[in-house]
């Protein structure tokens, strides 16, 4: 993997930057402060995103923004990527934003999510050692604080060891030591649970045993009851036969009751229609009389004049109503106007100066005013005295149209009235005629219904002797000496297929436990296999493992400590649990009690110790060409800062990041990159 450009927007102290970056050797160099870590972050960021604990997106956008994007820019297996990791602002903290990939042009959108998986595929990173929190394989073998590796190396040995082997990948003959002891605490419950469910395998034998006799018993039982219940069955046979004679009767006879009831209910509807028809044909003789008197005596005038007086008494007075709408409409204008005369009057009289040519008024120029204003209203008066005049004589004529109007339409509701009355008689008279000919109908089927009922009742006469209840009572005695003999028979039957079952069950059950018995057995020999051979196995391929991965560690070590020291009275190694043990003149030293750049020396010869080792284990990783050293000379000494660059030379990696802001170091690198902060805002010089 090499990394060839990161853009930073609203990251920290970076506003809109772009950092190029090439293969060799490279250094963000700048005084402590502007922003060279703020780099290896967004790195970090734009590769495994936020981690809990670790990562935190606050940390990364920038105070005051809402919005920040990384995007980066690096070269893995001849693919060329870009990945683009957001932040957006909420109300209570600062989350991951969705974001893209592109993989030799074509792009995706993901969430962070997917966007980490996606990375993990090009990095090849086994997934079981990646964790929400933490990426230990990058950690370790690319990017790590050297105040995080300080804190390792004289933190909790336990915790140290087990991250080793987490990293070293050596956790998993661990894991299968535990995972074996689990499933050997899994076998002893199930063993356990098998010789539990086997406990009662002698009772079920015998279980067997008793419903197999019970059985034979029930089969031989049954035999002889068939031919009772055969003989049973042919008595209810003919039994039936008879009933089944007598229900058909009283069949019939119900049909002809029913048929009965309701010959009778329509004979009755029918008599009490006929007796409504009678007295409605009262009614409308009565009614057809008193119209025909109401009418014989009635004048009718012509309709067509009444009507064409109507149309043209109300096309006058439509005419005389607009005239007068006119009429006081001009009043209305000629007492505005005679008001508005009134008005000017009276401001000219008490006018003393012109509010537009700011000149006094004179009393002439105010006479001759006056005098206009009055010759005006006395026209206006006349005017209003001819108007006045002409409405009242149209309000006059108007009122006479409408009472002439009014009687016109008296004449007309008349006549309306006349024509009602007419339609009316007619339609009594038809309805009447209608009635009458429906009573002649309703004659004859009253005494159609009277004859059906009459032969009906003669009918029912004949079943008159059933003795409905004797037979009801002989019937309900032949079924229940029926339902006894075929309880009998069922019960036998249901004894003997519920046997049978449980007989069936009862062998299944026995057959299962002499399965699990065998299974038991087969446990405890696998029991034995895994307690006695195979965890030890695991245990001797783990020291094997472990022996080997301590020596290269260990020699590496050695290695990187002394090309930075290089003082004979210095010598280092690990212990068993990677702790480094150092001596000065035959003394062992705590670590606490070393001077910062002798602490530096050991936490950077065993970062570099142990990416080597771990690159050396895990070939197939991806990031094998690329380190970042975060402040690695911290504290060195100038001699120490000479010694480095044996060390960067001796590492011959294909890019390599250091952060760091001891201008000696420009001297041993291919390009560096210089950095300012001005106003909390990082620049590229």
């Amino acid at each position: 993997m090499i990394i060839n450009k990161i853009k930073l927007e609203n990251i920290r102290s970076y506003t809109n930057n772009e950092i190029n970056l090439s293969e060799g050797s490279t250094l963000l160099a700048g005084d402590i402060g502007t922003g060279k870590s703020s780099i290896l972050l967004a790195i970090d960021f734009a590769l495994f995103g936020l981690r809990k604990g670790n990562l935190s997106g606050a940390s990364l956008l920038r105070n005051g923004m809402d919005k920040g994007t990384v995007e980066l820019y690096f070269n893995i297996d001849n693919k060329d990527v870009i990945i683009q990791r957001n932040l957006k602002r909420t109300q209570d903290s600062v989350v991951q934003d969705s974001g893209f990939i592109i993989v030799n042009g074509e792009r995706r959108d993901a969430t962070a999510i997917e966007l980490k998986q996606d990375i993990l595929d090009l990095l090849n990173y086994p997934k079981e050692l990646l964790t929400k929190s933490k990426s230990l394989i990058y950690r370790y073998t690319v990017y790590t604080p050297q105040e995080e590796m300080k804190s390792i190396l004289h933190g909790d040995k336990d915790i140290r060891l087990d991250t080793l082997r987490k990293v070293f990948d050596i956790d998993k003959y661990k894991r299968v030591r535990d995972n074996s002891k689990l499933f050997l605490n899994y076998l002893k419950q199930k063993r356990k649970g098998y010789e539990g469910q086997v406990l009662d395998l002698d009772d079920k034998k015998l279980q067997f045993k008793v419903k197999k006799d019970n059985l034979n018993y029930l089969n031989l039982r049954l035999k002889e009851i068939i031919p009772e219940i055969t003989k049973l069955n042919n008595l209810i046979k003919d039994k039936r036969n008879e009933i089944e004679i007598i229900d058909n009767k009283i069949k019939i006879f119900e049909e002809l009751k029913n048929d009965l009831n309701l010959n009778e209910l329509k004979l009755k509807n029918l008599i009490e229609k006929r007796d409504r028809n009678l007295k409605e044909i009262e009614y409308l003789v009565s009614s057809i009389n008193i119209l025909d008197k109401e009418i014989k005596d009635f004048k009718l005038d012509d309709l067509e004049v009444i009507n064409k007086e109507l149309q043209d008494l109300n096309d006058k007075l439509s005419k005389y109503e607009e005239e007068l709408l006119s009429i006081a409409k001009k009043i209305n204008e000629f007492e505005v106007k005679k008001q508005s005369s009134f008005e000017i009057k009276s401001k000219i009289n008490v006018l003393d100066v012109c509010p537009l040519c700011k000149q006094n008024v004179a009393h002439s120029h105010k006479s001759s005013i006056n005098t206009e204003e009055d010759n005006k209203i006395i026209g206006y008066e006349k005017e209003l005295m001819v108007n006045k005049d002409k409405k009242s004589s149209l309000q006059q004529s108007i009122n006479d149209f409408k009472f002439k109007l009014d009687k016109l339409k008296e004449k007309k509701s008349s006549f309306d009235l006349y024509k009602f009355k007419k339609d009316n008689l007619k339609e009594k008279i038809d309805k009447k005629d209608s009635l009458l000919n429906e009573q002649s109908i309703l004659v004859g089927e009253i005494n159609y219904y009277h004859d059906k009922i009459k032969a009906i009742s003669s009918r029912i006469n004949e079943f008159k002797d059933l003795n409905h209840e004797k037979l009801k009572k002989e019937l309900e005695e032949i079924l229940h000496k029926e339902r006894k003999f075929e309880i009998e028979q069922a019960t036998c039957l249901s004894n003997i297929n519920e046997t049978s079952t449980t007989l069936n069950d009862l062998e299944k059950e026995i057959n299962l436990k002499l399965n699990i018995k065998n299974k038991v057995t087969y446990l405890k020999d696998i029991d034995f296999w895994i307690e006695e051979y195979f965890i030890n196995i695991v245990n001797l391929i783990e020291k094997q493992i472990m022996l080997r991965v301590y020596n290269d560690f260990n020699a590496l070590f050695e290695k990187w400590f002394n090309m930075l020291m290089e003082a004979e009275n210095f010598n280092v190694k690990l212990n068993e649990e990677f702790t480094p043990l150092i001596q000065q003149n035959g003394h062992d030293l705590n670590y606490e009690y070393l001077s910062g750049g002798e602490k530096t020396a050991v936490a950077l010869a065993y970062r570099l110790a142990l990416n080597q080792v771990i690159n050396n284990l895990m070939t197939l990783i991806k990031t094998k060409d690329l380190l970042i050293l975060d402040e690695p000379t911290d504290g060195f000494s100038d001699e120490q800062l000479d010694r480095v660059r044996n060390v960067l030379s001796e590492i011959n990696l294909k890019q390599l990041l250091i952060v760091s802001h001891e201008p000696k170091i420009e001297s041993f690198v291919d390009n560096v990159i210089r950095l300012s902060k001005e106003q909390h805002v990082t620049r590229l010089i």
